[in-house]
């Protein structure tokens, strides 16, 4: 099990070194494994290893789950039917999406097509990065999708599912169907994680992997990650939209209170710092509380002052 990026990002983005750099590393990582069948839940990454790593046999999760069977097929009642989303990178890709169909059959769902699916469908708005290079664009066209059918979607990409939510479509992932979760009674109304908790999610699934399949413990938490943060709704949203992660604002607080490196506001007390762990500069404004620091502000820039004392 490998949990990483096929490197899609850096391709859309026109930076072939890098994505040369994650393609190489994931071949390494094949052959150092004794070169497995690689079996890829993401049609994303199938389309970049179909593309850039012709050697490495790959089989889609969806393909794998329709040989071997689902671990539940028997008891689900009869509901309305669902509205099927295929992911743009699915367009060339027909035995994925019939998989995804019968998958969705043996689970008693019944299945409607949008006017555009298959190898017409459209972008969820995130493909070639359309979120960061022109953000109303991306808004205008999940919209667009959203609105397409009244019925509740279904979809087998993350970043479909949580784009659609986000412009307040109901929305499954296809793996919510199939390891349903007793505790989340209405899945279709979950909201799309943020960028920070996107990373938290990660980070705690590696961790209990390690521990529960593995065995192992992972590395030690960074001290900076154990300083706890307030923020209004408010402050929140901003940080999205400014894509902020909130580690990003742990590591600029440790530092000034480690080093002393901060200013404060006469009038409201609050404080304020920056700090450039990589190439951008990121400013808090924020002040303490009984058991942690209390965010007001912030924001990043990546300017340079020549002959300026780094931040």
């Amino acid at each position: 099990m490998i949990l990483g990026c096929c490197g899609a990002p850096a391709w859309w983005a026109g930076e072939e070194a890098s994505f040369q750099k994650e393609v190489d590393a994931f071949r390494n990582k094949w052959v150092s494994l004794g070169q497995p069948k690689v079996i890829l839940a993401c049609s994303t990454c199938y389309k970049m290893f179909k593309e850039n790593l012709a050697e490495i046999p790959i089989l889609s999760l969806w393909k794998t789950l329709e040989q071997i069977g689902l671990p539940q097929t028997e008891g689900h009642p009869a509901v309305p039917p669902l509205a099927v989303h295929d992911p743009c990178t699915t367009r060339r890709e027909p035995e994925m999406q019939q998989s995804i169909r019968k998958l969705i059959g043996l689970l008693n769902r019944p299945v409607e097509e949008l006017r555009l699916s298959r190898e017409k469908t459209e972008c969820c708005g995130f493909g070639g990065l359309m979120q960061d290079a022109n953000p109303a664009l991306a808004r205008e066209v999940v919209a667009r999708r959203a609105k397409e059918s009244e019925l509740d979607y279904v979809t087998y990409c993350a970043v479909c599912r949580d784009n659609l939510a986000a412009a307040g479509k109901r929305t499954l992932h296809l793996l919510d169907l199939i390891f349903p979760d007793s505790a989340d009674k209405d899945p279709a109304s979950r909201k799309r994680p943020g960028w920070s908790q996107r990373q938290e999610n990660r980070a705690r699934l590696k961790a209990e992997l390690l521990n529960d399949l593995w065995g192992e413990e992972g590395a030690k938490m960074e001290d900076h990650r154990e300083i706890l943060l307030h923020m209004a709704p408010e402050v929140q949203a901003l940080l999205e939209q400014r894509r902020i992660l909130v580690e990003d604002l742990q590591k600029v607080i440790h530092h000034a209170e480690t080093t002393g490196a901060k200013l404060v506001h006469p009038k409201t007390g609050h404080f304020k710092a920056s700090f450039k762990p990589y190439k951008v500069t990121f400013w808090v404004e924020y002040s303490p509380s009984d058991d942690g620091y209390i965010v007001h502000n912030a924001y990043t820039h990546r300017m340079e002052v020549p002959g300026g004392t780094p931040s």
